[in-house]
């Protein structure tokens, strides 16, 4: 027979074991992603599960007032230019108000194939310490599945090796991790269960 000291630390066990498995059973909306790098490059990939209008979701990830929204946590983030399927979108991050960062995105909207593609215009730093990005590219797609639909986010980066770029590829894993939070549940606000496409 087991001791009393044993019981307890084989209940703690299955305690630790069995509550995540748990979790995760109950809640198929998690969010997956992979994050690989080298000395000055990167690629993310994140997706999640929601039960949303695709139609609604691409929106989100395409017009400006909702890009926007995402990322409240920059300076400034300006509509450049636009047309129908397209966008040029400026985004000013500027970190310890020393370090100035302005990027300059084109997106593409691709309704038939459920896609938004966007590329790095340019990309300017205020102090050459920090690692600049030479170039980076990546999509948001919906796919539905079922009665929910799966939005995938895709980006790659490369960048200049400076005496920071490590620390800077650490901080870009755990800001795209946290990108791919807030999207989710801005997704889940904005468009869960909606029917059509909201304005």
């Amino acid at each position: 027979m087991m001791s009393g000291k044993i019981k307890i630390w084989f209940t703690i066990v299955l305690i630790i074991v069995l509550i995540p498995i748990s979790f995760f059973a109950q809640n198929p909306d998690d969010i997956k992603y992979k994050f690989t790098q080298t000395d000055s490059s990167y690629t993310f990939y994140g997706s999640f599960r929601v039960d949303a209008n695709p139609e609604c979701l691409l929106k989100i990830s395409f017009e400006y007032k909702h890009i926007k929204a995402l990322n409240h946590e920059a300076k400034e983030v300006k509509l450049i230019s636009q047309g129908s399927n397209w966008n040029q979108i400026s985004y000013t991050y500027q970190e310890f108000t020393f370090f100035k960062n302005k990027t300059v995105w084109h997106r593409i909207l691709n309704e038939e194939n459920q896609k938004v593609d966007f590329t790095l215009i340019s990309s300017e730093n205020n102090l050459a310490i920090m690692p600049r990005m030479i170039s980076s590219s990546g999509y948001y797609q919906i796919k539905q599945q079922g009665e929910y639909c799966i939005v995938e986010y895709y980006q790659q980066c490369q960048l200049t090796d400076e005496l920071i770029t490590k620390l800077y590829l650490n901080r870009a894993k755990k800001e795209a991790i946290k990108f791919m939070h807030k999207f989710s549940e801005y997704a889940r606000a904005f468009c869960n269960n909606s029917t059509s496409t909201n304005n």
